[in-house]
């Protein structure tokens, strides 16, 4: 029965390894295609097709900041996205 239980928590441990990676490439790979000059429209239009994913738009006195966050990844790993007040990205950085 003990046999059984740790086959259980190895698999389960196993997938949740697999997902926390896939969740983490995805934010290191949505991130790097933020590049500045980057409209904030492809922004938004690249980051809605996350599957793993969410984002927060917030308001910054420069612009606006965009946090895209994966639960998996206990935030260890967030793109943050400064959009300047003309609506281009100013800079993206991995926090």
């Amino acid at each position: 029965m003990q046999g059984a239980l740790y086959s259980i928590l190895i698999l389960l441990l196993v997938i949740f390894v697999i997902f926390f990676n896939e969740a983490r490439k995805e934010v290191i790979f949505l991130c790097g295609n933020f590049t500045k000059g980057v409209s904030k429209t492809s922004v938004i239009t690249q980051l809605n097709t996350a599957e793993l994913s969410t984002y927060i738009i917030q308001e910054t006195p420069s612009g606006e900041r965009i946090v895209l966050d994966n639960m998996l990844t206990f935030g260890l790993y967030r793109c943050v996205i400064e959009i300047d007040d003309v609506g281009r990205v100013a800079q993206s950085q991995i926090n």
